[in-house]
């Protein structure tokens, strides 16, 4: 309950017991004709209706309660200046104690200092300490002072037990909801599925849940008020400002960025990092609550990826079949200059043709982006496709130099799909591998189960390896680096492998090498 609360009570109470007071007072004076203070006891019942008015008009608690003591105050001292005896001296202890139920020291004081100033008055200018009254009105004074003190006591005490247990009950139910709100805080930091963690000033590691442990790799005994390596040393400067910027009051919401686990590992991360304030509005410590977001980059990488295949498609729908009409007739005109005995210019009709069959290649891969092919799904041995290709290749590797090599985790795998379409991933990537060397090299094939009911096949070159920026290009429509690619091969073999429920990936680091991954479905 408000300190305002309890004071606007205890105004009322006293106002009552004021009243009470005076009324007293006057049927004593009734009752007992030696009793004749009635100055002071009509200005005790003005002012209690005075005190009444001005609680009901909800005045200020402070200035009633002060106005309470100073007319109890006055209504003493008009006593004592009307009594028959000193004796009624007693009763200026009666606002002291009044004031004193008010638990404020100040009104203590000052109603003190005020008694004995009135006191010096009553003696030395009133000259009650001269006047002599019959022991009844003594008895009489006494009896009533007593009798005010216990009742003022005892209603105190009885009026007041009901607030503070009412108080008490308040506490309890609000130190009940604070346990309970700590409790729901402590469950949402524990169970929460993003990872929490709290950092001092200094941004060493204060608090953190059990989905940050799981997440970055570090366990509490580990970590607890240590500075921990969290950041990329690339990324260590932009993250360190960033840090200063939220010790200083601002708050970042879902940044993305790269994190690293315990062990080194790096994974794309989506960061909301904000600063925790005490009640004076300072900054005491931070935190960063992180997710991994590495599958939704993923899967924003494969719908782009399934967009740039749409726009293949469309495009090829759109001219391949325009091209190959004129192309049939030039092709005609060609073939029948090229077979005339006469014809002086048959190197160059060669030529001709041999382009006229580039394009129909490349009229062909745009046809595939443009529809499925139209194919009868059957059980494919992924040995026997891959010996055809390695005997198909064979010259080449012995021609070039190239040491071959293969590795079979088991006896053989079989795929449910189409065998001349894999075929054509698996000349792609044997391709790519042979380019890739430009003369002597290794090129290791390794084929082994890779999860439950996928087959994982690797094909490594240790040629130059790929530029990271050449890298990220690579399943572009119509992106290559050779002077005769037409940079749809890569996104021919990865759309017939999504076909067959599989994923095609390509890792490679400058200057080491690169290899090929294809994992499909086994039956």
């Amino acid at each position: 309950m408000e300190r305002s609360t309890v004071n606007r009570a205890r105004n009322i109470l006293f106002i009552h017991l004021y009243g009470f007071a005076s009324l007293l007072h006057v049927a004593l004076i009734i009752a007992m004709p030696f009793n004749k203070a009635l100055l002071a006891a009509s200005f005790g019942l003005a002012t209690y209706a005075l005190l009444l008015g001005l609680h009901h008009w909800q005045k200020n608690d402070f200035y009633v309660k002060s106005l309470i003591l100073l007319l109890m105050n006055t209504y003493v001292f008009l006593l004592n200046i009307e009594s028959l005896s000193a004796v009624t001296i007693i009763y200026f202890i009666l606002p002291i104690i009044v004031s004193a139920l008010y638990n404020n020291t100040r009104p203590v004081i000052a109603l003190g200092l005020l008694t004995f100033v009135e006191i010096i008055l009553l003696v030395f200018v009133f000259g009650i300490f001269e006047r002599n009254a019959n022991l009844h009105y003594v008895h009489l004074a006494l009896i009533v002072f007593l009798s005010i003190v216990l009742m003022l006591t005892i209603l105190h005490s009885l009026y007041f037990s009901r607030i503070w247990a009412q108080m008490e009950m308040q506490n309890q139910t609000m130190e009940q909801a604070l346990l309970s709100k700590e409790g729901y805080l402590q469950l949402f930091f524990e169970t929460a599925k993003d990872a929490i963690a709290v950092f001092d000033m200094q941004n060493r590691i204060i608090a953190i849940n059990p989905a940050f442990e799981n997440l970055y790799g570090w366990s509490p005994e580990d970590c607890m008020g240590k500075s921990i390596p969290i950041i990329p040393p690339e990324n260590l400067t932009e993250a360190l400002d960033r840090a200063q910027k939220v010790r200083n009051g601002e708050s970042f919401s879902l940044v993305e960025t790269v994190d690293m686990k315990k062990n080194g590992t790096r994974f794309s991360a989506q960061i909301t990092l904000s600063p925790i304030f005490d009640h004076t509005g300072t900054v005491i410590a931070t935190s960063v609550i992180s997710r991994d977001i590495t599958f939704q980059k993923e899967s924003e990488k494969l719908i782009v990826q399934s967009e740039k295949l749409k726009l293949a498609g469309e495009i090829a729908a759109g001219v391949a079949h325009e091209i190959r009409n004129p192309l049939t007739v030039i092709s005609g005109f060609v073939q029948m200059m090229d077979s005339a005995p006469a014809y002086p210019y048959q190197q160059y009709t060669k030529l001709i043709q041999s382009e006229i069959e580039r394009i129909n290649l490349i009229i062909g891969e745009f046809l595939v982006l443009a529809k499925p092919q139209a194919s009868v799904p059957k059980k494919v041995s992924l040995r026997s496709t891959l010996t055809d290709l390695t005997a198909l290749f064979g010259p080449e590797f012995n021609m070039r130099g190239i040491v071959f090599t293969q590795q079979w985790h088991d006896e053989d795998y079989f795929i449910e799909g189409e065998e001349h379409q894999l075929k054509q991933v698996f000349i792609n990537v044997f391709k790519n591998a042979i380019e890739a060397l430009n003369g002597q090299g290794k090129i290791c094939l390794t084929v082994e189960k890779s999860g439950e009911g996928f087959v994982s096949v690797r094909l490594y070159d240790n040629g130059s390896g790929i530029p990271p920026e050449t890298l990220a290009k690579i399943f572009e429509p119509f992106y290559t680096t050779k002077s005769t690619g037409t940079g749809l091969g890569l996104i021919i073999s990865q759309k017939i492998v999504q076909g067959h429920g599989g994923q095609l990936s390509i890792t490679s680091e400058e200057g080491l090498g690169t290899e090929a991954k294809i994992m499909l479905p086994t039956i």
